[in-house]
């Protein structure tokens, strides 16, 4: 029966790969629609999926007519976005399919944040103040409106590219001018020339791992993370269930809820990013989707036994959604960075990888010669390792015990 379905993914990459692999591992007809016929070697998923469409995921009409003249066309059980940065064009399509899917007017809004920040601030949902700005002198009195120190970043990219902490005039021209540079983003997507201005929320940070129905949370779980110093924002630890605040769990996961109803978000997965400040929990961005960094494809699997990756495909099938979890214990997933600019010369202490007992996963991706950088963003961190524990601080302090031991060597 399952090799009957067709579903089509719109380019999976990063998070999107597991969107496939669940999806093939259940015995579908896997349709992936992609930029190039490369992007499959790219993003690593060779061999788990049927046929490919070729289509600009750009452009809702080309994504659009690439499937009504493919020999798909009225074929698609499901049309699902697996990757962010098209999420609201795959939601636009599929309502012209009469597919299922998130309401555009919702992914738009998950997907540009000052659009999200507007809805938030209708719905009186606890987030930042904020202003949207386009030039320095907007930018400058903006500032100074909300108060240093302040957040500048794009409205419309990810993994805190070109996300900047400022605490002064002087920094804020400077950073406005490097923005005005970054036009850009992942897989060729532009950057809106519009950006926001916001008041820098102070606490301990946390992302809900969701799934809604009718605006219901029928799962819900939250991951304690860590970030860089600033005056960067880079995630670098992410530990799932949190070990912190347990007390807040359910005003965290309330502030979460309250957010996506705000911009219309009530069914199916979704990521949202929190603070805990000393006047509660406030939103910094909701997601459409599962969590990226490892956070849903290993930490909820290894803690919790909860796949919300083949959850998603049964949502988008209209199939019973399997909510049980199967295990009871902690994962987490700690990330390696540099701590200064240099060219490596020597890696030392690979080998506490693989006699820890508690790693189950790992990737280091930085090798002799690279020339690598204190992280700015996501793009710059140097690999991982993931690990279990019977409790949050087992899983947490395994894994910073495993980076802790690599050291690089600049020459």
């Amino acid at each position: 029966m399952n090799s009957k379905r067709i579903v089509a993914f719109v380019e999976p990459s990063f998070y999107g790969v597991s969107f496939v692999r669940a999806a093939y591992e259940e015995g579908y007809k896997i349709i992936s629609i992609v930029s190039s016929y490369d992007n499959p070697a790219k993003y690593g998923y060779e061999g788990l999926f049927d046929d490919l469409i070729i289509a600009d995921i750009r452009d809702e009409d080309s994504l659009y007519e690439a499937i009504t003249h493919s020999a798909y066309s009225d074929k698609l059980d499901a049309l699902i976005p697996a990757t962010d940065y098209a999420s609201h064009l795959t939601a636009k399509v599929a309502e012209r399919l009469g597919l299922k899917g998130v309401p555009y007017e919702a992914a738009l809004k998950a997907r540009n944040k000052d659009l999200a920040r507007e809805a938030y601030a209708d719905h009186a949902v606890p987030s930042a103040k904020f202003k949207k700005v386009k030039t320095y002198e907007e930018a400058a009195l903006a500032a100074s409106e909300i108060g240093y120190p302040v957040v500048l970043k794009p409205t419309n990219a990810s993994s805190s590219q070109n996300v900047f902490f400022i605490n002064s005039s002087s920094e804020l021209e400077q950073a406005m001018t490097e923005i005005f540079d970054f036009k850009e983003t992942y897989m060729d997507f532009k950057v809106r020339e519009e950006y926001l201005i916001e008041e820098y929320l102070d606490g301990q940070e946390f992302s809900v791992e969701l799934f809604l129905q009718d605006g219901n949370p029928i799962f819900s779980a939250v991951t304690e993370k860590t970030t860089s110093p600033l005056p960067y924002f880079v995630e670098i630890v992410h530990t799932l269930p949190t070990s912190v605040y347990p007390e807040r769990e359910e005003d965290i996961i309330h502030t979460a809820v309250s957010a996506l109803k705000a911009i219309g978000l009530i069914n199916g997965p979704s990521h949202v990013e929190i603070k805990l400040t000393e006047q509660g929990p406030r939103i910094i961005e909701v997601n459409g989707r599962p969590g990226g960094d490892n956070i849903s494809s290993d930490l909820l699997i290894q803690a919790l036994g909860f796949d919300i990756f083949k959850a998603t495909v049964h949502y988008y099938l209209d199939l019973p959604i399997d909510l049980s979890t199967h295990q009871n214990r902690a994962a987490s997933v700690a990330y390696l960075t540099a701590e200064k600019e240099g060219i490596v010369s020597h890696i030392h202490g690979l080998e506490h990888i693989e006699n820890n007992e508690h790693v189950i996963r790992s990737h280091i991706s930085v090798q002799l010669g690279d020339h690598i950088i204190v992280p700015k963003s996501s793009d710059d961190r140097l690999g991982y390792v993931i690990t279990v524990g019977n409790t949050p601080i087992e899983a947490r302090e395994s894994a910073l015990a495993v980076i802790r031991n690599i050291e690089l060597v600049y020459t």
